[in-house]
């Protein structure tokens, strides 16, 4: 952590001056890349690379050999926490991650052997001290969870689910079940974040992707609740925390109470009226919607200048898209929105 004073992305989240916006990009190190698909062939599938340090740690690496990114962030998973349940966890072609075991019932819960050998992770506590080497100071680590909620999500449907049926239907028949399922997950979450801070993190995040499909009141109920747990639970309160939820707009009221670092803000909303609603209370991240970088470098430098405009300040905001990054993005299209944020935003901190 000695290092950290000069790293451009912390400076933005404590909104000291900067030279120009930071920028990194969820899922930067995937599916984009032409070298991430022929390593993860070569390993015979992503959760192979996921559970090898040293693979894990080259595709970390990979975008930041390419681009001029202000962070890397650990090649993992949300949910490798599954190991922590004796739930093996697989990821199939087109269709995504894929439990061996559901909890939908007391019963179901009943029969999951949770253990608290953090150690069960250690090939990501491994990845990160091996990055932390290559790293050398030289950029921040992210790493992280998600949130005991959206976690929940892919164990009770056992699969990335369309319509979350199964969830939908404890929400509203088995909330005291729910709450079983979300304290352990809790629990897990806070020993795995600590860990991923003790092995070197400089940043941690918490994707709370689908916390949108909640209403305000479950939204404060079963997430907001359980990431203030995580919160006041992490070792190292210096720890930089950002957290992430899609449809970020509609939960702005709710979020303003969490003491967070930074938001991670979707392509819902302009991040100009999230700007407003919090002030200084935390720093920005986001909000370029992907589709951008299927246009032209006109139509990208458009939406850079747009973004930067509507954020309205000179510092606290870190560029990133509204969502990770998909499969059929051309890796020169961010490369031309690293340079060009470079250089426009460059000229528009120092105004």
């Amino acid at each position: 952590m000695s290092s950290t004073h000069k790293y451009l992305f912390l400076k933005a989240i404590r909104n000291e001056p900067i030279e120009r916006t930071p920028i990194w990009i969820m899922r930067q190190a995937g599916r984009y890349l032409p070298e991430y698909i022929r390593l993860k062939n070569k390993a015979g599938g992503f959760i192979n690379l996921v559970k090898n340090p040293d693979l894990a740690c080259e595709i970390t690496l990979q975008p930041l050999k390419r681009f001029e990114l202000d962070s890397a962030i650990v090649f993992s998973d949300i949910l490798v926490v599954a190991d922590m349940l004796d739930i093996k966890l697989s990821f199939v072609e087109n269709k995504g991650p894929v439990f061996d075991k559901v909890i939908r019932t007391e019963k179901d819960l009943s029969k999951i052997k949770k253990t608290d050998d953090i150690e069960k992770l250690d090939y990501v506590f491994n990845t990160i001290k091996l990055l932390k080497k290559e790293l050398a100071d030289k950029k921040p680590l992210i790493g992280f969870i998600g949130s005991p909620w959206t976690v929940a999500t892919y164990i009770i449907e056992g699969n990335s689910s369309k319509t979350f049926a199964n969830v939908l239907k404890m929400l509203e028949c088995e909330e005291m079940l729910l709450h079983k399922i979300l304290d352990m997950l809790t629990d897990i979450s806070i020993d795995y974040l600590n860990k991923q801070i003790e092995s070197g993190i400089d940043v941690a995040m918490i994707f709370d992707t689908w916390g949108s499909l909640l209403n305000d009141e479950q939204y404060e109920k079963f997430s907001l609740r359980y990431i203030n747990k995580i919160k006041n639970g992490i070792s190292n309160q210096d720890i930089p925390l950002i957290y992430y939820v899609r449809e970020t707009g509609n939960k702005i009221k709710a979020i303003k109470n969490l003491e967070i670092d930074v938001l991670g803000i979707d392509s819902t909303t302009d991040i100009g009226v999230i700007k407003k609603q919090i002030g200084n209370k935390f720093a920005l991240q986001g909000n370029l919607d992907v589709n951008i970088l299927k246009k032209d470098q006109s139509d990208i430098i458009k939406a850079i200048k747009h973004t930067l405009n509507s954020y309205g300040s000179k510092s606290g905001h870190i560029f990133n898209l509204g969502t990770g990054i998909t499969p059929d993005i051309n890796p020169d299209k961010v490369k031309m929105l690293i340079d060009n944020l470079a250089n426009i935003s460059s000229k528009f901190n120092v105004k």
